[in-house]
């Protein structure tokens, strides 16, 4: 059998002298491993194409799990990622997080995501955990994790500070989370775990923004100071407590952006 697919490496192993697997999220097929024979080589047509972060046309062939790379072709090498540790380390929690939810089945706009937050990180016009967080909370929503935002559950409040439950996926006002507190009422089932993250205005709006923005627009709006601050943190741990991990990437990139 043999199928072309694109994708975007998300990781590599090298095997023997000059073999590669690579691992592929692809629109097509969603998680693809396959085997590049001597694509280590200096003299392979496939070494550029089968790096971590390339996006690349591949032909493939094989049948089930035992796929090979016959032909690769360089679409987009991402190389500006590289430039600073920072970046790279962002990259590699993105791919990580590719990897963990890849399915056999591809998603095109978890892949367009995907790929225009490596481009921002490349170009370095938008604050990393911008980037981040920007990702972190539309990835969330594409798995169908989405968190109604817009509005306090509660009394339909829109200004002000609020909160957000993480697992409820919901957001109540903190004049509602006071007088709920005070009459020792919990926000929804009582038997579910609240993770709770202070949003204020402005975080508000930018979760709001990331979730509801095409795609291309997704990094098109302004969050800065403690608004920035709250958003990062927020759309962290609002995708984290939904997939029910973390990742050692982020904990290396929350090392080395310090």
């Amino acid at each position: 059998m043999v199928k072309e697919v694109r994708g975007l490496v998300v990781r590599t192993v090298d095997i023997k002298e000059s073999d590669r697997l690579v691992v592929i999220y692809t629109e097509e097929e969603g998680i693809v491993t396959a085997l590049a024979r001597s694509a280590r080589s200096i003299k392979s047509r496939k070494l550029s194409s089968t790096m971590q972060f390339c996006y690349g046309s591949y032909v493939l062939f094989g049948e089930g799990d035992k796929l090979y790379i016959r032909e690769a072709s360089l679409i987009e090498s991402f190389f500006d990622i590289r430039s600073s540790i920072e970046g790279l380390a962002l990259a590699g929690y993105v791919a990580e997080v590719l990897t963990e939810v890849g399915t056999t089945e591809g998603d095109r706009e978890l892949l367009r995501v995907s790929l225009n937050t490596l481009y921002a990180i490349g170009q370095g016009k938008h604050e990393l955990d911008k980037i981040k967080a920007a990702f972190e909370i539309r990835v969330a929503a594409i798995l169908g994790f989405m968190p109604e935002v817009m509005e306090c559950h509660s009394c339909g409040r829109r200004e002000g500070d609020f909160f957000l439950d993480v697992m409820a996926g919901a957001v109540e006002c903190a004049d509602c989370r006071r007088l709920r507190s005070a009459r020792h009422e919990p926000m929804t089932d009582p038997h579910e775990s609240h993770i709770v993250a202070p949003l204020s205005e402005g975080a508000k709006t930018a979760l709001a923004y990331c979730i509801y923005s095409p795609p291309e627009k997704l990094l098109s709006f302004s969050v800065e100071g403690d608004d920035l601050r709250l958003f990062s943190r927020a759309a962290e741990k609002y995708l984290l407590n939904h997939l029910e991990r973390g990742f050692k990437t982020l904990d290396f990139y929350n090392e080395v952006k310090r």
